[in-house]
């Protein structure tokens, strides 16, 4: 099938230049002969005569003058100048052989009157040359202008545009150019920020496996050379390299589900849930571990929502992500709101903390993997175990469920994330 559509457009594209011709031939003959109609009114016999001279001057001209204009172009390669010029030539010499012809067929009455005709084809000659020039090496000069600019695409300069005014085809193949530079700029940016990314992904992986890693390593060298023999200080190394064990599973863990997320190969497993029991299950889950910061966690359940088809385990850690989040980042002596209600046919879960909030600058990078709102990467006292995945993994699983997901932070007023999914 598309070959047969190439095929055709092929045919008409090579059939239209002719087509054009003989369509611009008939019409000259058309207009010459009723102009020698209506001006001199000669016999039908003179009419059917000049017009067999029209027809056999304009094919024998058209033909050899796209034969002289195709070898030539072949021989030395003309230029858009060079072929506007030969153009006027061939033009103007068709217009003189044709004076002749209707000299020879007795239209022309005297010497001065073909005299005059040739000084005024000669003069219209040489405007035509020069216009036709003028022309072609405006043209020209426009199409190596674009030229330049892709030419500097294929170097990699994607910031360069072209300006070139006008509604003609120069024109909209510049306005093309742009359009394709700044695809391109786009493209290189997201290329860059991608690399930029991985970059940043691969030395956060590397630190937040080797710290863990090379913690349990001392732990078990210390233990095995028997520099710990204490029962009370063995069993703090056994629990500390216990926890640290879990730490990396879970890395590892959310590590597979972003893998997963990015190959579009998450499953849900939908049932239907009541989102105020699990935000109600987290929050008691996380009882100890506010009263350990001293932090004051509690919920709120605005109205009766329904019951959603949801992945409970799924949102449940999306609920325990923010959760946690928030009381890593409340103060002593602060509070953590969790809020559950129905919106516009949406179901919402709202965690609010009392924190230090978000830099405006940093609200849309706190959903990126390994980012933390902290300048160092040390975690601080007391802080919740994880390696910047926590938000990642927020969003990720609730677009997987068709909701959304957004992060506000008043200055220095803590901070909000919001979490809504379809009711339906």
């Amino acid at each position: 099938m598309n070959r047969s559509v190439f095929a055709s457009r092929q045919l008409l594209r090579f059939g239209q230049p002719w087509l054009g011709a003989v369509l611009a031939l008939t019409l000259a003959i058309g207009a010459g002969v009723l102009l020698a109609q209506l001006l001199m009114s000669p016999p039908s016999s003179d009419l059917r005569t000049l017009a067999a001279y029209l027809t056999v001057s304009g094919v024998a001209s058209l033909g050899l003058g796209w034969l002289a204009l195709r070898a030539a172009d072949r021989a030395v390669g003309l230029t858009i100048q060079a072929k506007a010029f030969l153009s006027s030539i061939i033009g103007s010499g068709v217009a003189l052989l044709n004076i002749f012809i209707v000299a020879q067929l007795m239209f022309v009455s005297t010497s001065h009157d073909l005299n005059l005709l040739i000084a005024l084809i000669l003069f219209s000659a040489i405007v035509t040359l020069f216009f036709s020039l003028w022309v072609a090496t405006t043209v020209a000069g426009r199409i190596e202008l674009v030229a330049d600019g892709i030419r500097s695409l294929a170097g990699g300069d994607y910031q360069a545009r072209l300006a070139d005014a006008g509604g003609d085809e120069v024109a909209k193949l510049a306005a093309d150019v742009n359009l394709l530079a700044t695809r391109l700029q786009a493209a290189e940016e997201q290329r860059t920020a991608l690399d930029r990314e991985r970059q940043e992904l691969t030395a956060a992986i590397s630190h937040d496996l080797r710290t863990p890693l090379a913690s349990v390593r001392a732990m078990v060298e210390a233990l095995d050379d028997h520099v710990v023999e204490e029962a009370g200080e063995v069993k703090r190394y056994y629990g500390t390299m216990r926890r640290e064990i879990e730490r990396l599973s879970s890395m590892i863990d959310d590590l597979f589900e972003l893998a997963r997320m990015d190959a579009g190969a998450l499953e849900l497993e939908r049932r239907p849930v009541a989102l105020q029991e699990v935000a109600a299950e987290v929050v008691d889950a996380m009882q100890a571990q506010a009263k350990r910061a001293g932090v004051a966690l509690a919920l709120r359940v605005d109205g009766s929502p329904s019951e959603l088809s949801l992945d409970g385990a799924r949102i449940e850690r999306v609920a325990a992500n923010l959760v946690r989040n928030a009381l890593e980042h409340a103060p002593a002596g602060g509070q953590v709101a969790v809020r559950v209600f129905a919106e516009n046919g949406w179901a919402a879960l709202e965690v609010t903390d009392n924190g230090e909030g978000i830099k405006a600058g940093a609200i849309e990078r706190v959903w990126d993997r390994f980012y933390r709102g902290e300048r160092s990467r040390q975690r601080k006292q007391g802080a919740a175990d994880g390696a910047g995945l926590g938000l990642a993994i927020v969003r990720g699983f609730v677009e997987a469920h068709g909701g959304t997901v957004e992060a506000t932070s008043p200055a220095g007023r803590g901070a909000t994330f919001t979490v809504r999914l379809p009711a339906s």
